[in-house]
C-alpha cells in the first residue's frame, strides 16, 4: 500500500460505504462486547480517512445515545493518528467494544440500534445491535480503535 501523502483528498460519503462486522463474537466476552466498523473506497480514486473517526450511536428512536470514546491506552492526553490512505476498493476497519453485562451496582444499559461516523459534516450510518451498560449518571464508555487496513 502506498504511504500516506498530503495531495490525496479526504474521503467524502459518497465515496464510503459502511458496514458492520463482529467477525462471529470475536470481540465478545466476560460481560463485553463488540463489532468492526468496516470503511470500504467504493469511489474511483484514492481519499484518506481520519485515522480515528467520530463515532456515535442512537437507539430504535433515533435518539442519540449518551456515550463517550475511552482514549486508547497510552495515548494521554489524547491519541495522534495520523490519517490512513484507502485506495479505490480497498477497506479499513476499527473496533468498537463495549461493556454489555449491568456489572455496576447502579448502573444503567442503553440499546444502540445504529452507528453513525462522522466525516467532517457528513455522516456514514449503519444498523447495529448493541447492548451497552455503563455507571448510572455518567456517558456510557466504549473502546474504539484506530481504524486499520481490513485484511
Amino acid at each position: 500500500m502506498p504511504a500516506f501523502t498530503p495531495n490525496v483528498p479526504p474521503c467524502t460519503a459518497e465515496m464510503i460505504t459502511l458496514a458492520t462486522d463482529d467477525r462471529g463474537g470475536d470481540l465478545n466476552g466476560m460481560s463485553h462486547a463488540g463489532t468492526y466498523l468496516v470503511l470500504t473506497n467504493k469511489s474511483g480514486q484514492a481519499c484518506t480517512l481520519l485515522g480515528l473517526p467520530s463515532v456515535s450511536m442512537k437507539d430504535a428512536k433515533g435518539l442519540v445515545l449518551p456515550m463517550k470514546r475511552q482514549a486508547p491506552v497510552g495515548m494521554h492526553p489524547g491519541p495522534v493518528v495520523v490519517p490512513l490512505r484507502l485506495e479505490p476498493g480497498a477497506s479499513a476497519r476499527a473496533s468498537l467494544r463495549w461493556v454489555s453485562g449491568d456489572v455496576y451496582d447502579n448502573g444503567r444499559c442503553v440499546d444502540a440500534a445504529r452507528v453513525e461516523v462522522r466525516m467532517g459534516n457528513q455522516v456514514l450510518a449503519t444498523g447495529i445491535t448493541g447492548h451497552l451498560c455503563g455507571e448510572s449518571g455518567q456517558p456510557v464508555a466504549f473502546e474504539q480503535s484506530p481504524l486499520t487496513r481490513n485484511t
